[in-house]
C-alpha cells in the first residue's frame, strides 16, 4: 500500500528526529479541500505556542486572523486555478496568525501544490517567523512618517519666518525702519542696505506744493 505524505514526512521526521526537533522553520502539509493541516513538524510551538498535534486535523481559519483568511482563500483559488492549466510554482506570502497566548504574530509562508499518492492535491510549505522584521517595518514606517511631519512643520515655520520678515516694523512719526539688531534706518538707506535697489531722488507734486508753493 502506498504511503500518503504525511506518513512518508513523519518517517523522515523519526529518521531524523534530532534536526526536526531544533527546526528554527514550521515544515507543513495542508489539504487543500478541507483547508486543514495534514501534518506539521513540533517546531511550529517554539513559533505558535501549539504543539504539533493542536495544529494537525485543525482548519487554518482557526488559526489566523480573518483578514488573513481572506488573503489566503484568494491565493488558493488563483493558484488552483493555475494548476489546472498545469502551471506549478512556489508563493511566498507574509501572513498573520494568532498565537496560543492570544496575541498575533507573523510568518513569511513558501509553498507549492503536491499531489499525494492518491492524486489529492496538497500544500507543501515552511512557516518561517518574522514578527521581529515586521515590527521594524512597522517602527520604521512611523518613523518616515513622523519625519514627513517634521519636515512638513519646518516648511510652515520657513513660510511664517519669511512672512514676519516681509514685516519691517516702520516708525509712525519719522518713517524710520527697525533692522533685526534695533537699530533704525533711514527708510532709503535701510532698502539700499538690505537690496540691489539703490535711489534716484525727485519730488512728488503734493510735496512741490508743500515746499515749493510760493514759487509755483
Amino acid at each position: 500500500m502506498k504511503k500518503d505524505i504525511p506518513q512518508r514526512v513523519e518517517e523522515l521526521e523519526a529518521r531524523y528526529r534530532l534536526i526536526a526537533d531544533n527546526l528554527v522553520d514550521a515544515i507543513w502539509v495542508m489539504d487543500v479541500q478541507t483547508f486543514t493541516y495534514d501534518f506539521i513538524t513540533p517546531s511550529i510551538e517554539k513559533i505558535s505556542g501549539y504543539p504539533a498535534e493542536e495544529f494537525i486535523g485543525v482548519g487554518v481559519s482557526k488559526r489566523v486572523t480573518p483578514e488573513t483568511f481572506r488573503v489566503l482563500k484568494e491565493a488558493l483559488d488563483e493558484e488552483v486555478g493555475l494548476s489546472q492549466q498545469g502551471i506549478t510554482r512556489k508563493r511566498t506570502m507574509e501572513i498573520e496568525m494568532i498565537h496560543k497566548q492570544g496575541h498575533t504574530y507573523w510568518v513569511e509562508i513558501t509553498a507549492k501544490f503536491i499531489k499525494d499518492d492518491n492524486g489529492r492535491l496538497k500544500v507543501a510549505g515552511v512557516s518561517k517567523e518574522i514578527s521581529h522584521r515586521k515590527r521594524a517595518e512597522r517602527e520604521r514606517e512611523a518613523l518616515i512618517q513622523k519625519l514627513g511631519r517634521a519636515l512638513a512643520e519646518k516648511e510652515n515655520l520657513i513660510k511664517e519666518n519669511k512672512l514676519l520678515r516681509s514685516l519691517l516694523p516702520i516708525c509712525a512719526g519719522c518713517k524710520r525702519i527697525r533692522d533685526e539688531d534695533g537699530r533704525w534706518w533711514p527708510l532709503d538707506a535701510y532698502i539700499k542696505a538690505h537690496t540691489n535697489t539703490d535711489f534716484t531722488h525727485t519730488i512728488c507734486e503734493e510735496c512741490q506744493r508743500v515746499y515749493y508753493g510760493d514759487i509755483m
